[in-house]
């Protein structure tokens, strides 16, 4: 007999693929022209030529055994100081390479942070409407998804909704801006009320509640519109923050999580748990930053604009 729980995930089929298959049969049909699909989000724009370089670059200069093979589990560290720099000038914060580590996706990116956090009787609260693998992802571990009803007026959180919401097994809050799949942003006046109700949780409960932020549309908001980082708007101090890092080629997804030095989490034990669980993504993604490597400039070029 195979997990009960785990049967009931895989025989379910997801929405979003079965609607991608029927693209795929219709454009068999009628032609690939004919076919607007909003399904998995695949990319639709040339990958620039810099990154096909450093992939050139790579494959041309490097052992083809430390391209295919592992790295160390939290990723190559000259990459991770080069993001926590392009996230500092940013943003205003103050990572350096130890608060961050590499990942296979951003699923597995989300998927770790809910394993990590998740104890018997926890709950994880979503804002709809959401990305619906997020239920399957929290199911997974044994944990319970609660869901706040949606604001349409303006899709912001309905925060009289929320507070009912937010319990003594509250663990995590996901906050996902833009949101998939109606493109909300949470404006920076948001963000910080979800902070203030959390704070204020976590001192009734007296224990802490995490933020898991999911942004992996961060760079793609329309003119006129700033996406706040709930890091750096919030600075509380219970804060995971899971980022699906697109590169320009929107092709590429690799996922980097950073994490407060001071937090219960830190990304040597998210690393260390991501080896135990994932082993560790193959190397050539995680590599490109090498200095002895043209390609290295890429990295730089592709870490600014994220």
């Amino acid at each position: 007999m195979v997990a009960e729980k785990m049967y009931e995930l895989g025989t379910k089929k997801s929405t979003i693929r079965a609607i991608f298959e029927f693209g795929r049969k219709r454009a068999a049909e009628v032609g690939e022209e004919n076919i607007f699909d909003f399904s998995l989000g695949n990319p639709n724009v040339p990958t620039p030529e810099f990154v096909k370089q450093a992939v050139v670059d790579i494959l041309s200069e490097m052992e083809p055994s430390a391209i295919h093979g592992y790295t160390i589990a939290p990723g190559n560290p000259e990459v991770r100081e080069i993001l926590a720099k392009s996230i500092n000038e940013r943003f205003g914060t103050q990572f350096s390479g130890k608060n961050l580590f590499l990942t296979a996706g951003a699923a597995a990116a989300i998927t770790i942070s809910f394993k990590a956090l998740c104890e018997p009787g926890d709950e994880f609260i979503a804002f709809a409407p959401f990305f619906p693998e997020y239920r399957c992802f929290v199911e997974s571990v044994g944990g319970k998804l609660v869901v706040v009803p949606p604001q349409p007026k303006d899709f912001q959180i309905d925060f009289g909704a929320f507070e009912k919401c937010v319990t003594p097994n509250t663990k995590a809050v996901i906050v996902n801006s833009p949101n998939n799949p109606s493109g909300a942003v949470y404006s920076e006046e948001t963000i910080r009320e979800l902070a203030s109700v959390l704070q204020a949780k976590e001192k009734e409960y007296g224990h802490p509640i995490f933020i898991i932020s999911d942004e992996p549309y961060r760079e793609i908001a329309f003119e006129g519109y700033t996406v706040p980082m709930c890091r750096s708007t919030t600075r509380i101090r219970w804060c995971a923050i899971p980022t699906a890092s697109p590169s320009p080629c929107r092709g590429n997804a690799s996922a980097t999580l950073w994490f407060p030095t001071r937090s219960l989490i830190s990304a040597g034990f998210m690393a260390r748990l991501q080896a135990r669980l994932v082993c560790s993504p193959m190397s050539m993604p995680r590599r490109s930053g090498s200095s002895s490597l043209p390609g290295a400039q890429a990295v730089r070029r592709i870490s600014a604009l994220m």
